[in-house]
C-alpha cells in the first residue's frame, strides 16, 4: 500500500508474494533473468517474514490506546504504525520488541486519527469539545471536558441550562433531544452553577458573576475524550466538517493577541483580542459579568447562534492549543466574541484539569 493511502483506509492486507522461476533452460532473448538470482529468491521470504511478523503483532498494537492504524507496507517493505501522539511511540515499541522485531523493520509514525465522517452538530463517542448538545430545546456547544473529582465532566455555560446561576440537575443530550425522550441518550447532568453575588463591586441592580460556566458530571457508559476540541477544515471558512482535532496541551490566560474558538454553528473562527477585562452588562438581563475579555474580526461572522460555551484557545504549534476561556456572547451582527478566562472558571468551579491526560 503507498503511504497515502495509509491516513484512509488505515489497515493492509498481507503482502504479495512474488513466485520465482522454477524453469531451469539457460534463458534467451527478452526472457533472460536477472545475474543476481540469489537476490530475486530472497525477495519473497522477506515479505513472507514482514507479513508473518504483521500477523503477530499488529492485534496487540492496535489494542494500545491512541493508537491509529497498522499496515504491511509493501512499498517501503516495512511495518508501519500510525498513533495519535508521540507519548504513544514507547508502548508500541515495546510491544514489537517483545515479539523479537528489529528496528529496521518497522516504522511508527505521528498522524491525525481517523474518524466517521460527521460534523459538529452529529453524534460523536467520545464526545469532546467544540460539539453540539441540547437542553430542553435549545442547542449550545460543549466547552471542553476535564478530570474532577467527581468524574468525568464537561463544562459549558451557565446560561446553557434550565436556570442561570443555580444547580437545578439540567439534563444535556448529544446531539438532539427527541421525543419521546427514550429514544434519545441523555450523556450528562448538570452539578455544578455558582449563584450570582450582589453588592460590593457589581453596579446596584445587578447580579454578578466572574464565568459564565458551569459542569455537567457525564453518565456512566458515556465515552468522553478530555483534552480534545474538535477541528474543522480551516478558521473563519465556515465549515462545520470535522476532519481532526486540536489537542489541549496547556491550560490558563492567553498569552497571544490572536484567538481562536469552535463553535457548533460557525465552526473553527478567530479574531483579535480588542477587550480586556471588560464589565459587561447582559442585554435583556440584569447579569453582570465582570472581567472578560473580547476577540473581534471586523466584517466576518465569528459567531452564531448556538456558539454558546464554544472552547476558546490560542494555537501553540500545529494542533497543539492552550485552552484560554468559554464563549459565552457577543455582538448581534455576529464579528466579535465574550469569552470568561480559563483563571475565571476555576475561581468558580473549583479546580480542573482540562489537558490531554
Amino acid at each position: 500500500m503507498s503511504p497515502k493511502c495509509m491516513p484512509v483506509l488505515g489497515f493492509a492486507a498481507g503482502a504479495l508474494l512474488v513466485a520465482a522461476c522454477q524453469n531451469q533452460r539457460e534463458p534467451t532473448g527478452p526472457e533472460q533473468i536477472p545475474s543476481s538470482q540469489a537476490t530475486a529468491q530472497q525477495l519473497p521470504a522477506q515479505a513472507q517474514q514482514r507479513t508473518t511478523w504483521f500477523r503477530q503483532v499488529s492485534p496487540e498494537v492496535m489494542a494500545l490506546p491512541r493508537t491509529v492504524f497498522a499496515d504491511d507496507d509493501e512499498s517501503s517493505g516495512l511495518l508501519v504504525f500510525g498513533v495519535e501522539h508521540a507519548e504513544v511511540v514507547a508502548g508500541v515499541r515495546a510491544v514489537l520488541t517483545r515479539h523479537g522485531l528489529p528496528a529496521s523493520a518497522y516504522r511508527i509514525e505521528v498522524t491525525e486519527p481517523i474518524r466517521f465522517a460527521a460534523d459538529l452538530q452529529d453524534a460523536h463517542r467520545p464526545t469532546l469539545g467544540g460539539i453540539q448538545i441540547v437542553f430542553r430545546s435549545s442547542a449550545c456547544t460543549l466547552g471542553f471536558n476535564v478530570e474532577h473529582a467527581d468524574g468525568p465532566s464537561f463544562v459549558t455555560n451557565s446560561h446553557c441550562s434550565s436556570r442561570i446561576g443555580a444547580i437545578d440537575g439540567t439534563d444535556y443530550y448529544q446531539p438532539v433531544r427527541v421525543v419521546p425522550p427514550q429514544f434519545a441518550e441523555i450523556i450528562a447532568d448538570e452539578v455544578d452553577d455558582p449563584t450570582y453575588f450582589k453588592g460590593g463591586v457589581c453596579s446596584l441592580g445587578k447580579k454578578c458573576r466572574y464565568s459564565d460556566a458551569a459542569r455537567a458530571l457525564y453518565r456512566s457508559g458515556i465515552d468522553s475524550e478530555q483534552g480534545e476540541i474538535a477541528r474543522t477544515s480551516g478558521a473563519n471558512n465556515g465549515s462545520i466538517d470535522v476532519i481532526g482535532d486540536f489537542t489541549i496541551t496547556a491550560q490558563g490566560d492567553y498569552t497571544t493577541n490572536t484567538l481562536h474558538k469552535v463553535g457548533r454553528t460557525t465552526g473553527w473562527t478567530s479574531g483579535q483580542v480588542v477587550g480586556t477585562c471588560i464589565t459587561v452588562n447582559v442585554f435583556g438581563s440584569n447579569v453582570q459579568l465582570l472581567c472578560q475579555n473580547e476577540v473581534q474580526l471586523a466584517n466576518t461572522q465569528i459567531l452564531g447562534a448556538g456558539d454558546s460555551g464554544s472552547p476558546v484557545f490560542q494555537i501553540v504549534s500545529g494542533n497543539n492549543v492552550r485552552l484560554v476561556g468559554i464563549l459565552w456572547g457577543g455582538s448581534v451582527t455576529g464579528d466579535s466574541f465574550v469569552f470568561s478566562p480559563f483563571s475565571a472558571i476555576q475561581t468558580e468551579l473549583g479546580s480542573l484539569t482540562a489537558t490531554l491526560p
